[in-house]
Formats: C-alpha cells, sequence, structure tokens
C-alpha cells in the first residue's frame, strides 16, 4: 500500500513551495488542499486542487472564478467565524484521510506573526492532539515536527544545517545525546528554546523526555 499524505498549502508566503512538495511527496499519494490564495498558487503551478477551502477575500472576483472552475471541491466559509481557514482546512481533509501518514503545511510561516504562532501551537488544541506527530510545517528554510514524551531517533535532513528545540509545555526530564550540543536530563518548569544545535556528520541525534510536547526544527541559513 502506498503511503498517503495531506499537502495544505495556506496563503502566506511560500518560496519554492513546488520544490518543497516534490522533495518531501516523492513515491506518494498526495491530497492538495489550497487555504485561500494557497489554493490559486497551486492552481498556477498547474498542481491538483482537491479541496479550496477558505473565505478567499484575497483572491480577485476573477482569481476566485478560475480558482472555483479548477478545484475538485470548493467549501466557501464566512469571513467571521470561530475557526481559522487552516484550522477547516485540517479538519476537513482529516475527516477524509484520518490514517494518512503526514499532513505537510506550507505557507504558514513567514507572514503574520499571529498567524504563524496559531498555527505552530495547533498541535495543543484538544481537537488535534491525535495528529501531532503528523504535522510538519515547512518553508524554504525550516522543517518543524512535534513530539510527545519518549524517546526519539532524529536523522538530519541532507539539505539542512541546524537543529534547534522549543517546547509547547512544561518538559520534565528532557536530554539531547550524541548531538553536537549534548544536554543531561533536565526539567523545564517553563517553555524553553534551545537553538543553533547540529549533527555530528549523519550520525542520529536522540532525546528523551517524560512529559510535555516539543518541536523538533531542522533549518538553514
Amino acid at each position: 500500500m502506498r503511503i498517503m499524505k495531506i499537502v495544505i498549502l495556506a496563503g502566506g508566503p511560500a518560496e519554492n513551495f513546488e520544490e518543497l512538495i516534490a522533495e518531501h511527496t516523492e513515491g506518494t499519494d498526495t491530497f492538495f488542499v489550497g487555504v485561500d490564495r494557497g489554493a490559486y498558487c497551486l492552481m498556477q503551478a498547474g498542481l491538483p486542487v482537491h479541496l479550496a477551502i477558505g473565505d478567499f477575500d484575497s483572491l480577485t472576483a476573477q482569481e476566485f472564478l478560475e480558482v472555483q472552475a479548477y478545484a475538485e471541491d470548493l467549501q466557501q466559509s464566512p469571513a467571521e467565524k470561530d475557526d481559522t481557514d487552516l484550522e477547516l482546512a485540517v479538519l476537513t481533509a482529516t475527516e477524509r484521510f484520518p490514517n494518512a501518514s503526514e499532513i505537510l503545511i506550507l505557507g504558514g510561516l513567514g507572514g503574520r506573526f499571529d498567524h504563524g504562532i496559531q498555527i505552530f501551537y495547533l498541535v495543543l488544541q484538544a481537537r488535534f492532539s491525535k495528529l501531532l506527530s503528523k504535522i510538519t510545517l515547512l518553508d524554504a528554510q525550516n522543517v518543524i515536527k512535534f513530539v510527545g514524551a519518549g524517546h526519539h531517533v532524529l536523522t538530519k535532513l541532507p539539505e539542512m544545517t541546524y537543529l534547534a528545540f522549543a517546547s509547547l509545555t512544561p518538559v520534565i526530564g528532557f536530554s539531547i545525546k550524541a548531538a553536537k550540543y549534548e544536554l543531561q536530563k533536565t526539567d523545564f518548569p517553563l517553555n524553553f528554546s534551545l537553538s543553533s544545535n547540529e549533527f555530528v556528520a549523519e550520525n542520529p541525534v536522540t532525546i528523551d523526555f517524560e512529559t510535555g510536547i516539543v518541536a523538533v526544527i531542522q533549518s538553514r541559513d
């Protein structure tokens, strides 16, 4: 059985998103979701738009008509609502494909800071908690994944240079092994950020912790 991935392109900055999508979906079946202007960008790139969702207030009337004709399914939401367009996209796509192996979110970072923070903390919402290990945030410089308590083996992405960790909750017993900068078991009662670490050659890095949620960030300049 082929691996199934969901790709969600939001309406924020998305430099080189075509290349990023190709790198991270090779050999998989992919369900493409365009959020607001993200749907138009997918269309312009010649990629499928299996689902277009949002209030589409960032599109001109002509652009909206083009997306409406191109998308397999278009769901227009009101401008004033409880959920963000991205939240609606994640909810709708995962209802259709609950067994998807990964949810790649592009176009969510590097624009409005409040939007970026909301996306970064998405996994803290109870309704998205089961997606913790499936969600990956991507842009041209960063790959961000989320992990819960336990033992995790991290593999270096060839195109990335740096390794960093940021907690979304208090974390107990956090340790880093086999990285350039190791850390003995440490409790963090407040959120923390440990940046500018690195892999040693191509060797995996391991992290362990007893409670909490941590973002694992691989990045480059």
